[in-house]
């Protein structure tokens, strides 16, 4: 019984999930990360989680996973949660309004995005016109 569920937890990652690449790439994701909590994967403070720092308000609104959990997640699947909030942050999703969030309500987003072309570069040229509609 311990063989099986030992052997379940090392099954293969599904093919949409090793696929998955942030939308601006890992290594920005790594400087945004380092810059808010020094990529520390288990920050959790009263209002804060996530190597983002996000606050909790926001984790709820795009994550199926509890504040108290998120330390136990990944690198990626903290960011994915990260790509979901920046991105589709001041849409309408089930007819409901989602918060104040999206790339510019992140501090290290907008220090970086405010010095560097190349972050500028990376979301005023993306595919994705839900990333393209954040060039400023």
């Amino acid at each position: 019984m311990c063989l099986t569920a030992g052997i379940a937890l090392l099954a293969p990652v599904s093919p949409v999930e090793a696929r998955w690449e942030p939308v601006l790439g890992r290594d920005t994701m790594e400087r945004l990360a380092a810059c808010e909590t020094g990529a520390n994967l288990g920050h959790v403070t009263r209002s804060y989680v996530s190597a983002w720092g996000f606050a909790k308000t926001t984790w709820r609104l795009f994550s199926d996973t509890p504040v108290h959990r998120v330390k136990h997640l990944s690198w990626e699947q903290q960011a994915r949660v990260v790509d979901r909030a920046f991105w589709f942050g001041h849409t309408k999703r089930n007819g409901k309004h989602n918060g104040a969030v999206g790339p510019f309500g992140h501090g290290c987003f907008k220090y970086h995005y405010a010095k560097d072309a190349n972050l500028r570069a990376r979301v005023c040229n993306n595919r994705k016109q839900q990333v393209r509609r954040w060039c400023r």
